[in-house]
């Protein structure tokens, strides 16, 4: 039911999560709670899209049952109501952990920031609302239609997630040097990304014209 190639393409993500480990090791956390962003919430996000992969592949099975008959759907029906209820659960989680990255880049006054986490909250209550289409849904067509929009709403999240985060494990910043997120230029914009994040580094923060990370604190 759902494209197991269009699937493994954003399972692809999971491998994110080394470098994202390897940086937040070598920026230790601010003693505020957003000193570490928007790194400490990468983190969080790639966990909970790699589980979102792991889900929508129960709600796929759920789909195929192997067994015929009455008692058989009624146990697959009740798998699908689980899993989409699994599924919505970790799409609100990272509506919240987006949202609050919004927030944050709005008290710093950092317009650049609030877009592209703006975008990314967006994407993820998309997936929320094809969730609760798919879970909805009355007949297998309709199932089926509900769920190949949900696949491609997944994609679209999976990719303004490495919008923002990719590449960033690479950067390579000295002490008291900020880390940085310069705007992608429209033209370099891969497609399906709304906007997306050059990695960098900057000797101050005024000369950061995207939004900022973690400072590199002084050995």
């Amino acid at each position: 039911m759902i494209d197991s190639k269009r699937l493994m393409a954003w399972l692809t993500v999971a491998a994110l999560s080394t470098p994202l480990v390897a940086t937040q090791r070598r920026i230790p956390h601010g003693t505020k709670a957003s000193g570490g962003e928007p790194f400490r919430s990468f983190r969080t996000l790639d966990a909970k899209l790699t589980l979102l992969a792991h889900q929508q592949e129960v709600l796929n099975a759920a789909f195929n049952p192997v067994q015929v008959g009455s008692r058989s759907k009624a146990v697959n029906s009740g798998r699908r109501t689980k899993a989409s209820s699994n599924m919505h659960s970790t799409a609100a989680g990272i509506v919240l952990v987006a949202g609050r990255l919004e927030r944050l880049y709005q008290s710093r006054h950092q317009p650049f920031g609030v877009q592209m986490f703006r975008a990314l909250r967006f994407r993820a209550e998309e997936v929320q609302r094809g969730v609760s289409a798919v879970a909805k849904a009355q007949t297998r067509h309709a199932a089926e239609s509900a769920a190949k929009r949900l696949d491609e709403g997944i994609v679209s999240l999976v990719v303004q997630f490495q919008a923002a985060s990719g590449g960033y494990g690479a950067a390579r910043c000295s002490p008291d040097a900020w880390t940085c997120c310069q705007p992608k230029r429209s033209k370099d914009l891969l497609q399906s990304e709304q906007l997306a994040c050059m990695w960098g580094c900057v000797r101050t923060a005024e000369t950061c014209t995207g939004f900022l990370g973690p400072r590199i604190p002084r050995p």
